[in-house]
């Protein structure tokens, strides 16, 4: 389990977080929803290790990580999707798969189930990554997170510009990870809609704070519609 504990987190002089906490359980998705510039993706950093927290506790597994950095991180089991995927162009798409191997658990190589979930990279494993389209290079992304055997999949907003049969595949494997590999998922998102569909937890951000959360079924719609409108 991942234990977000009231973290605090500036940029400079701006507190961008103020006491945001979150739960990831193993075998749920928890979708973080909110408008841009709330604060979401700073959220995501802080986990990652990637933006360092002022104030609060993040706890992964019961280990203290907060201080860690994000090669600690992910060698710890946690992965992440950053947001605009930010792949390799000119690296292949096996090329980009293997980067991840330096956190993986020593001897592991490009597991097969990644072309068992995303099958169009098998095909274009000699394609360079700036040569594939923006659903390609979502899936290459999420690919390469998962080369690295994560327990805990981060993926900040996976379907910014991605055409919807790509979208649907992106949701079929969410619900893979978690359903059926008992991977803690931590799904940011604008559109609540994707999320309601896939989250078994949700958190509302408003100006750096939760301002709504609980499990996805006892959260009144009407009210998480208005926080994304506000």
């Amino acid at each position: 389990m991942l234990n977000v504990a009231s973290i605090d987190l500036s940029y400079g002089a701006s507190l961008c977080l103020r006491g945001v906490s979150l739960v990831a359980e193993p075998g749920k998705v928890t979708a973080v929803l909110g408008r841009n510039g709330v604060g979401k993706s700073s959220l995501l950093r802080a986990i990652m290790g990637l933006e360092k927290v002022r104030a609060g506790t993040i706890t992964w597994e019961g280990r203290d990580v907060t201080r860690l950095g994000p090669a600690e991180r992910a060698r710890a089991g946690i992965g992440y999707v950053p947001q605009g995927r930010e792949i390799f162009p000119f690296l292949t798409v096996q090329e980009n798969l293997e980067t991840a191997l330096a956190a993986a658990p020593r001897g592991s190589g490009v597991s097969s189930e990644i072309f068992d979930l995303f099958p169009i990279l098998r095909q274009f494993l000699r394609r360079r990554g700036g040569d594939l389209s923006g659903g390609q290079q979502q899936q290459l992304a999420i690919g390469r997170a998962l080369c690295a055997r994560p327990r805990l999949l981060i993926l900040d907003e996976p379907t910014e510009g991605i055409q919807p049969s790509v979208i649907k595949d992106i949701a079929r494997v969410i619900h893979h990870l978690a359903r059926d590999r008992g991977m803690a998922v931590i799904l940011v998102e604008q559109y609540y809609d994707f999320a309601r569909e896939l989250a078994d937890n949700i958190a509302v951000m408003v100006r750096g704070e939760v301002a709504l959360s609980g499990p996805a079924g006892t959260l009144d719609e009407a009210a998480v519609r208005k926080l994304l409108t506000v």
